[in-house]
């Protein structure tokens, strides 16, 4: 029962977080246009209508409910849902991928920083975490584009023409959150380093590796798992940058060419992308709480306390 309560929770403060997005994204930002003087300046000037903005909510919710859509786009013939199914899947590739490469290789490279602490190789260990740590995302990507660019002409990993274009931007999307978490498993594992039962260990000559295994690395996963939901929100907020930069038309790519079209409606046709706005940053924020289900779910499983 207490699972269900925990779960329920959960899944009630995300929803909360959808009605936020909703509110947030439907909030109106038209400025009205007035002509003053002889000389007929333009003036602009905004005034919030709290009636107008609460008929602009239950309208949009009402028209979810009625027609089971989140509203059209700039394309007269395509759906938010359309677009969506289009381009949230090529993301979904990107964001699984580099989440668990984030996750395995940042605890591995944790071990590592714990194992070289106080000898001559520290600087591979936490010396070269905190460095990259200081590296932005965006630099990254553009010294491995310029090195592609210079030495090897035919290869390019901009667009998504080719099956294999997602493997970069899967592994830029990691480089950060893996340091997070390879500082985090590291900190935890010299923190039980001074604990007096992994002494005990050591006085009875069992090796470094088997305390390691045997006594170290339950705690240190319990510490891990309860980040999961932080590493998930690391790798979108670096999802964002990387497709943006390398031209990847994944669902963060399609919102930001949404937010910068949710003003305009052209005279042919089509709608503001207000409902497809509101669609992926759901669809992103349910891999966020999908993420924090999994991390209570480890930390229930390993730590019933």
């Amino acid at each position: 029962m207490g699972v269900v309560k925990e779960f329920g929770k959960i899944i009630a403060i995300y929803v909360c977080v959808f009605l936020c997005v909703i509110i947030f994204v439907l909030f109106p930002r038209e400025a009205s246009i007035d002509y003053a003087g002889k000389a007929m300046t333009v003036e602009y000037s905004y005034h919030f209508n709290l009636k107008e903005y609460t008929t602009s909510v239950s309208t949009f919710l009402k028209n979810v409910h009625e027609n089971k859509s989140l509203g059209g786009t700039k394309f007269a013939t395509l759906s938010a849902e359309d677009e969506i199914a289009k381009f949230f899947p090529r993301s979904l590739k990107i964001i699984l991928i580099g989440f668990i490469l984030s996750v395995v290789f940042g605890v591995l490279k944790g071990i590592l920083d714990y194992r070289f602490t106080n000898t001559k190789k520290s600087f591979l260990g936490s010396g070269a975490t905190w460095f990259f740590s200081g590296v932005p995302d965006f630099f990254i990507i553009i010294c491995l584009s310029y090195f592609l660019l210079m030495y090897v002409p035919d290869f390019s990993i901009m667009g998504t023409q080719a099956w294999w274009k997602f493997i970069a931007p899967s592994i830029l999307v990691s480089i950060a959150p893996m340091l997070y978490v390879a500082r985090i498993t590291s900190v935890a594992l010299l923190i039980q380093d001074r604990e007096p039962y992994i002494q005990v260990a050591f006085a009875k000559g069992f090796t470094k590796n088997k305390v390691l295994l045997n006594h170290m690395m339950r705690s240190c996963l319990i510490t891990v798992s309860s980040h999961l939901q932080s590493i998930m929100v690391f790798v979108l907020s670096n999802l964002l940058v990387v497709e943006y930069l390398l031209g990847y038309q994944g669902a963060a790519y399609r919102l930001f060419t949404a937010i910068d079209y949710t003003n305009f409606i052209p005279p042919g046709g089509g709608a503001d992308e207000r409902g497809l706005i509101i669609g992926i940053c759901i669809s992103f924020l349910m891999l966020v709480m999908v993420a924090h289900i999994i991390s209570q779910a480890i930390k229930m499983r390993l730590d019933p306390q």
